[in-house]
C-alpha cells in the first residue's frame, strides 16, 4: 500500500514551529507564559459546593478540583462585594483602596453617601441663566473612589493584553489602557442603582418604600365605545440637568420625560406599547427585546442621553400592570464612559448588539418590592443570562489570546443567593424554615440555587473546552453565604445604650436629619452595613467624642455588642468587632469605620441602620425576600479557590490571587500590594 505525504500545510506548520524553536534556542530567549483565565464567581460558597460536589451536581468543578487545587480563599473584612473585589483589583485592603462598604458617609453631615465615586470638592461651580436653561460653568466629573494600582495596569504596562468584564468596584472604569467593562455599581441613565418603572391601575402598597417609580394608571375609553383600552403615561429617564443648579440632587420632577402609550386589546391579553417611535406589542406574561429611547434636555436634539429599556406585560385584567426595566446606558451610544479605552464599547456594541450596562442586572428590587413574584422573578434572571451574560462570556472567549489574560465576572449565584434562601437553605437542608418562607414558592422555586449552582458548572464546562490547554485557569469566588434571618438594628441599640441620644425625647429619627439626634450628647452611630462610627471632635461636623478617649469607648462598645444575646433564641448576635487600625493598612485607614461590625451566622445589619434610621426595635425577624446574606463576620463565609495546578500551600486570600497574576508574568507587585504568589509555597 502506498503511503502518502504529509499535507502541504502541516509541512508548514511543523517547520515554523521548528524555526521558532530553533531561534529561541539560539537568541537564548523564553517562550510567552501560558494565559491566564479568571472566572469570578460572586458569592459560590465552599459549603455549598463540596456538597454538591459529593451529590455528583457538580461534574466540572470535581474534575477540575481533582486535576487541580480546590481550597477556601479568605474574603475582606467587610465582606462586601465591592470591598472584596476591589481587594483583588488592586492587591490591598480597605486601608489602601479606600472601599470599606457599599454605604460611606459625609463626617460633616452625617449624610449616606455611596462610596463608589468620590464626593465634589469645593463650592459648586457656578451657572447662568438663559433662554430658560442653566448653564453650568464648569462641571463635577465622576471619580472612581478607589486607590491602588488595578493588576490589569501594571500587566498591560508590561504588554500582556488583558479583558475585564463586569468586576464590581470599578465604576467609573479608571483610566486605562486595559479593555475593561465596569460592572456592579454602573448607574442607569438617572444616575441611580437600578430604579424601574411600575405602570398599574392598582394603587400601591401602602407605607411600603418601593424601589420604583410607581405610576397610578387608567385605561381610559378613548374611542367612545365602552371598552376602555388606552394608557397614557411616561417613561422616566436622564435628569433635566439644565433646569437644575451644580450638585443639586434630582426631585422627583427634575427628570425628562417621554409619552408611553399603551394600546389594550379589548378581547385577547395583549398590549401595543408606543414610545419614542418604536411599537412593541407584547402578550401577558412576555418580554420585550431592547427598545432605543432617548431624552433631549434641548430642542431639535442638539444634546441627547440615550438609553435602552425593556418592558414586561405582567397582567391585563383585572388589574393593568405593566414593568420597565430601569433605563440602562445605551452602549450603542453611551451617555457617560463605561468601558477602557472609550472604544471597546464600540467593539462590545457591534458583536453584541445591546446588552445590559446597569450594575446589577437581576430585577432584584422589583422582588423584594413584592411586584413580581418569583416566577417573574425567574423569567427575567433567565432572559439576562441567555441573551446577555452567555453572549458575553462566548465573546471574551473567543477574543481570548494566548499570553492574555481574561477576567469574567459571573453574578448568578450571589444574586439569587440573596433572593431565594427563604425558599430553601442550600447549606443545610435540614435547617429551620426562614420567616420569609412561602409554602407555594418554595414547591415551584425552592431548588432554584442549587439549579443555577448546576448551571455555573455548565458554564465551567464550557469555559474549559474552549480554552487552550496551557491556559492557567483561576475560578474564585469574593466570599460565600450564609442565612439572613434575624435583623440587627445597630442605631435602635446604640441609643438603648446611651450612645446615640435623639432630641426632645424621641426614640426614633434620623441621623442626617436636622434635629433628631442630640449630637452634643452623641458619642456613636451606625452607617453602612457592617459600620460604626464615633463622633470624633474635629472630625465630624459636631464631634464630641476628643482622641484621648476613643480607644475607651471603642473598647467598650466592642465588650457590649460581643456579650449581646438575642432574647428569642439566647444566640450571639455578633462575633466579632474589629477596629479599623488593626485589619488595615494604607494610607486612607482614617477614611473608613472607626469600627466594623462581624455579625453571626443568621444576622445582618438592618437597611434602615444601613441608612441612618433610628427604629424603635432592637432586633426583629427577617421577612423581607432578601433573605440569604455575606455582609457578617469574614470567617463564617470565605469564598472559593480552584486552580488547573497543584498547589502546596493553603490559607490564601485575595489579595494573594492578585499577586499570582503579576508573578504568572514574573513581575513584581505593585507599590502598596500586600498579597504573595500561591506558586511561591
Amino acid at each position: 500500500m502506498r503511503r502518502r505525504g504529509l499535507p502541504l500545510v502541516v509541512l508548514l506548520c511543523l517547520l515554523c514551529g521548528a524555526l521558532a524553536w530553533v531561534a529561541a534556542a539560539t537568541t537564548g530567549a523564553e517562550p510567552s507564559p501560558p494565559g491566564i483565565f479568571i472566572l469570578g464567581i460572586d458569592g459560590m460558597d465552599p459549603v455549598i459546593l463540596e456538597r454538591f460536589m459529593d451529590e455528583g451536581r457538580m461534574p466540572h468543578f470535581a474534575r477540575l478540583a481533582e486535576e487541580g487545587t480546590f481550597q477556601r480563599l479568605g474574603t475582606s473584612t467587610p465582606p462586601q462585594s465591592p470591598v472584596a473585589w476591589s481587594n483583588f483589583i488592586t492587591g490591598r485592603n480597605p486601608g489602601g483602596h479606600g472601599l470599606f462598604d457599599f454605604i460611606h458617609r459625609d463626617p460633616k453631615t452625617y449624610q449616606p453617601i455611596s462610596s463608589a465615586t468620590r464626593p465634589p470638592s469645593g463650592e459648586p461651580p457656578g451657572s447662568i441663566e438663559l433662554f430658560g436653561y442653566t448653564i453650568p460653568l464648569g462641571g463635577d466629573a465622576l471619580v472612581n473612589n478607589r486607590s491602588g494600582i488595578a493588576f490589569w495596569d501594571v500587566l498591560q504596562k508590561a504588554g500582556v493584553e488583558v479583558e475585564v468584564y463586569r468586576v464590581p468596584g470599578n465604576y467609573p472604569p479608571t483610566p486605562s489602557k486595559a479593555r475593561n467593562l465596569s460592572g456592579m455599581d454602573t448607574v442607569d441613565l438617572r444616575g441611580e442603582y437600578g430604579t424601574y418603572s411600575w405602570y398599574s391601575s392598582k394603587p400601591p402598597p401602602a407605607k411600603q418604600h418601593l424601589k420604583a417609580d410607581y405610576e397610578l394608571v387608567t385605561v381610559e375609553d378613548t374611542d367612545f365605545d365602552s371598552v376602555p383600552d388606552t394608557v397614557h403615561t411616561s417613561l422616566k429617564g436622564a435628569p433635566d440637568v439644565l433646569h437644575l443648579k451644580p450638585r443639586e440632587i434630582p426631585g422627583p420632577n427634575d427628570f425628562l420625560m417621554i409619552p408611553l402609550v399603551v394600546h389594550v386589546d379589548p378581547e385577547e391579553s395583549v398590549v401595543w406599547i408606543k414610545i419614542d417611535g418604536n411599537d412593541v406589542i407584547l402578550r401577558e406574561g412576555e418580554w420585550s427585546d431592547w427598545v432605543e429611547v432617548s431624552f433631549d434636555p434641548l430642542p431639535w436634539g442638539v444634546m441627547r442621553f440615550a438609553g435602552i429599556v425593556r418592558f414586561y406585560l405582567k397582567q391585563v385584567r383585572p388589574d393593568f400592570q405593566l414593568y420597565a426595566s430601569p433605563v440602562n446606558i445605551a452602549p450603542g451610544d453611551p451617555a457617560q464612559p463605561i468601558t477602557t479605552p472609550d472604544d471597546f464599547i464600540e467593539i462590545l456594541y457591534e458583536k453584541l448588539g445591546n446588552f445590559f450596562t446597569v450594575g446589577i442586572p437581576e430585577e432584584t428590587n422589583a422582588l423584594k418590592d413584592g411586584l413580581f413574584d418569583d416566577d417573574d422573578y425567574a423569567k427575567q434572571v433567565k432572559l439576562f443570562e441567555e441573551e446577555d451574560s452567555d453572549r458575553l462570556l462566548d465573546l471574551a472567549l473567543s477574543r481570548f489570546k494566548r499570553g492574555g489574560t481574561t477576567f469574567f465576572y459571573n453574578s448568578d449565584i450571589d444574586l439569587n443567593c440573596h433572593m431565594l434562601w427563604r425558599l430553601g437553605d442550600p447549606r443545610n437542608p435540614d435547617a429551620p424554615r426562614h420567616p420569609a418562607w412561602d409554602e407555594e414558592a418554595a414547591r415551584k422555586h425552592g431548588g432554584d440555587i442549587e439549579r443555577y449552582y448546576e448551571r455555573v458548572d455548565g458554564l465551567l464546562g464550557h469555559v474549559r473546552d474552549r480554552l487552550p490547554k496551557d491556559t492557567l485557569l483561576i475560578v474564585m469566588s469574593d466570599h460565600g453565604h450564609q442565612p439572613f434571618t434575624r435583623m440587627f438594628h445597630l442605631n435602635a441599640w446604640l441609643r438603648d445604650e446611651g450612645y446615640l441620644v435623639l432630641e426632645d425625647g424621641k426614640k426614633t429619627g434620623q441621623i442626617a436629619v436636622e434635629g433628631d439626634v442630640d449630637w452634643s450628647r452623641t458619642r456613636a452611630y451606625g452607617i453602612g452595613f457592617n459600620g460604626l462610627y464615633l463622633n470624633r471632635a474635629g472630625r465630624e461636623g459636631q464631634g464630641i467624642v476628643p482622641a484621648d478617649q476613643a480607644d475607651e469607648l471603642m473598647e467598650e462598645i466592642s465588650r457590649r455588642l460581643v456579650a449581646l444575646r438575642d432574647p428569642k433564641n439566647g444566640a450571639q448576635v455578633v462575633l466579632r468587632v474589629d477596629r479599623a487600625r488593626d485589619v488595615y493598612s494604607g494610607e486612607r485607614v482614617a477614611e473608613g469605620p472607626d469600627m466594623i461590625v462581624g455579625y453571626n451566622v443568621s444576622y445582618r445589619g438592618s437597611d434602615a441602620s444601613t441608612l441612618g434610621e433610628i427604629t424603635t426595635a432592637v432586633l426583629e425577624d427577617n421577612r423581607s425576600r432578601w433573605s440569604g446574606t455575606h455582609l457578617i463576620a469574614p470567617e463564617v463565609v470565605p469564598g472559593i479557590l480552584l486552580v488547573n495546578r497543584k498547589l502546596r500551600g493553603s490559607g490564601y486570600d485575595l489579595t494573594d490571587v492578585t499577586a499570582t497574576l503579576l508573578d504568572h508574568y514574573g513581575l513584581p507587585p505593585a507599590e502598596g500590594m500586600v498579597g504573595r504568589s500561591i506558586f511561591a509555597d
